[in-house]
């Protein structure tokens, strides 16, 4: 807990009957200081002489070059036996310097601030008057800055950025104006040679428990030298180990098996967001750059013809297409926002993909995955190629937007079940999200299945809680019977893409396996030998959700196993597989390999952002390569274009040219063995894209 104590409580003139009770050590760390040091530690003494009976001065000379050796050299005969010189043989820094007087202490409390003369050291009195035996800090915070504006500006803006970053509570990090109980912290855990070591030093100060206490000092404008911190190359080597301590401070205790998981700052939270977010966009940016392809067009013509307002009534009474509502609007008005550019429909898909990898990392919330193991499978999600097809093919935006919903309805269950009071609005927001996960795709009704999931591996079932479900079950239900009493005028019952009758399992089967494939079997397969610890809970958690997600499409008929765009919600249940591989593989090797977990990790994001960005693309490039060809020949041809192969629907070459030429209705495609028999017949398949030869 951090006390201030403000600016009108800090008197000067107080009583010298005032005698502190511990010992005390006092540092200053100097690099060139000559100068300033004579009067420095005439005030210091002269401070400590009359407050404290036990007490030691200690100087660490970093390598300076000017006289602060000699200068020194008087002083310590000066002041014997209290004052004792330690000296760097080379400039090591502010933070070795700072490491060197810590590990020099020997008394109760350290007291230490700067060489310079820019703090009074009579101003440690107030310090010592307000510590307690428990006090851990007493840290000052400057009344006002006496610096040149630019530095003024720097500082506050490193100080405000450094609060944020490590979730820091003191109000002034870069006043170095310190007393600190030498028992609450462990010099050697600090780790900077530079300035950045008064990050380190209060984190583990204020995450150690102890009490801390706030108090103004005043603050005198630099008469010798200049600040060796507010230089362009020092500012940006403090930038760099900002990051390595984030790195060492937050990063790796996150993934230790040893700590406790408390719930991370608000701004670790922010991080990792956006660390997720560069990693989604770095996967997929090069797909911003592909055409439309092939059912791109059917998704911009449904668009048009259900998206307006005043067509949702219609849209209403189509069975198939109402199932796909919000994705049908989406299309529409980004085309009337942005017009027909595919850079801005596959951006929107990018987009999507990055809330939905954010979603993934607020699984988190649910205690029985927890913050860890969510960035991980987060980190996972946003890079994995199983499921690129649902990011790169605008036209599969449908499973975006139901897994948006789906999941966001997941998390405001799982608020519900672990809220501690009666939480209506979170349950009423799962329904609401609900509702619109069904408009989005039929698939929508793997929910139900995952929030009993959720019930299991919680341990949190019960009747009250099951019952709770049943609204979700028969909007699950309603929502299947519509579709089946349609089924005479649906098209996939007809034109052969679904059945009940579908080998269900077999499907399951190989869909699990293709999913698995290569870095959840390999943790599966090292779990099996007994190599890796797998966590039960997330082991169900994982594999039941891939499990349940691929169901709702085991039941298509065009392939022998669920396509890949259909395999974006049961991702999850891989990267929570692939995420607790990695944390268990940290606990076997931590102390004896430790190099092998982050090696293990770059090659998993070579390996699956470098096969988005060379296989997949080119596969992608000559999925679009039969409609761009269509609308080259269209450009330069006659009203009839001839075909003697064509790998997709007619529909999709009747709106393409539709769509890409509303002027030209004399427009005409044939692909027919009388087309083929034309001298401008054309072949528009390639190896990818295959079709019937004529």
């Amino acid at each position: 807990m951090i006390t201030p104590i403000q600016q009108g409580t800090f008197a000067r003139g107080v009583s010298g009957s005032f005698q502190f009770s511990g010992s005390l050590t006092v540092f200053f760390p100097a690099y060139n200081d000559a100068p300033s040091l004579p009067s420095l530690l005439e005030r210091t003494f002269d401070t400590v002489r009359r407050f404290v009976a036990d007490f030691e001065v200690i100087v660490v000379n970093d390598g300076s070059y000017d006289d602060t050796a000699r200068v020194l050299e008087d002083l310590a005969v000066q002041y014997a036996p209290h004052l004792r010189v330690i000296t760097h043989p080379r400039n090591l820094g502010y933070g070795a310097a700072l490491r060197t007087g810590f590990h020099a202490a020997t008394k109760d409390y350290v007291f230490y601030t700067d060489g310079d003369g820019q703090y009074d050291p009579a101003d440690l009195e107030h310090f010592l008057r307000v510590a307690g035996p428990d006090t851990g800090l007493v840290n000052g915070y400057k009344l006002t800055r006496n610096d040149p504006w630019h530095r003024i500006a720097i500082g506050w803006l490193y100080n405000q950025f450094a609060r944020w970053l490590f979730g820091i509570h003191l109000r002034d990090i870069d006043c170095d104006f310190r007393l600190i109980r030498r028992s609450v912290f462990d010099p050697a855990a600090l780790r900077s040679t530079g300035g950045t070591i008064c990050v380190e030093l209060v984190r583990n100060l204020e995450l150690s428990g102890a009490p801390v206490i706030e108090l103004p000092v005043r603050h005198y404008a630099r008469e010798h030298g200049r600040s060796q911190f507010f230089r362009v190359r020092s500012l940006a080597i403090t930038f760099f180990q900002l990051l390595q301590v984030f790195y060492r401070l937050v990063v790796l205790p996150a993934f230790s098996p040893e700590l406790p998981q408390p719930r991370p700052a608000r701004s670790h939270l922010v991080w990792v967001g956006i660390l997720i977010a560069i990693l989604s966009t770095f996967a997929y940016a090069r797909a911003l750059s592909l055409p439309f392809i092939a059912d791109d067009y059917v998704q911009i013509q449904l668009a048009r013809d259900y998206g307006p307002v005043s067509k949702w009534s219609a849209l209403a009474q189509d069975a198939l297409y109402r199932c796909r509502a919000t994705s049908l609007v989406m299309t529409y008005w980004i085309e009337q926002v942005f017009g027909l550019k595919p850079i801005y429909f596959n951006l929107a898909s990018l987009l999507l993909h990055i809330v939905n990898a954010l979603l993934v990392f607020a699984l988190g919330y649910w205690r029985s995955v927890g913050w860890k193991l969510s960035a991980i499978a987060a980190a996972y999600f946003a890079i994995s190629q199983r499921h690129s097809e649902a990011v790169i093919w605008f036209a599969a935006v449908p499973e975006l937007l139901v897994f948006c919903f789906v999941l966001t309805s997941f998390l405001c269950w799982i608020a519900w079940l672990q809220a501690q009071k009666p939480a209506l609005l979170w349950y009423l927001a799962a329904f609401a999200s609900y509702m619109a996960a069904l408009l989005s795709k039929e698939s929508a009704v793997a929910l139900v299945p995952l929030l009993a999931l959720a019930l299991l591996v919680s341990r949190e079932v019960s009747w009250k809680r099951i019952g709770a479900m049943l609204p979700f079950a028969a909007a699950a239900g309603g929502y299947f019977a519509l579709i089946y009493a349609a089924r005479n005028n649906h098209l996939h019952f007809n034109d052969g893409t679904f059945s009940l009758s579908a080998p269900v399992f077999e499907v399951i089967l190989r869909s699990s396996w293709g999913l698995l494939w290569v870095w959840g079997a390999v943790g599966l397969l090292l779990a099996a030998l007994r190599f890796l610890s797998l966590s039960p809970r997330i082991f169900v958690s994982g594999l039941g959700w891939m499990i349940i997600s691929l169901v709702p499409y085991s039941f298509l008929t065009y392939m022998p196993r669920v396509p890949s765009r259909h395999t974006y919600l049961a991702s999850v249940g891989l990267s929570l597989i692939v995420a607790a591989s990695l944390v268990a593989l940290r606990q076997r090797v931590a102390f004896r390999k430790p190099w092998l977990v982050p090696a293990v990790v770059a090659v998993i994001f070579l390996h699956e952002t470098g096969y988005i960005w060379t296989v997949l693309h080119r596969r992608y490039e000559l999925r679009a390569q039969p409609t761009e060809l269509l609308l080259n020949t269209a450009r330069t041809a006659g009203p009839s274009i001839f075909a003697n192969c064509f790998p997709y629907s007619h529909y999709v070459a009747d709106y393409a040219l539709m769509i890409e030429f509303p002027e030209n209705a004399a427009l005409h495609f044939e692909n027919s063995p009388e087309a083929a028999k034309q001298p401008a017949s054309q072949n528009f398949c390639n190896d990818l894209a295959q079709g019937t030869r004529y």
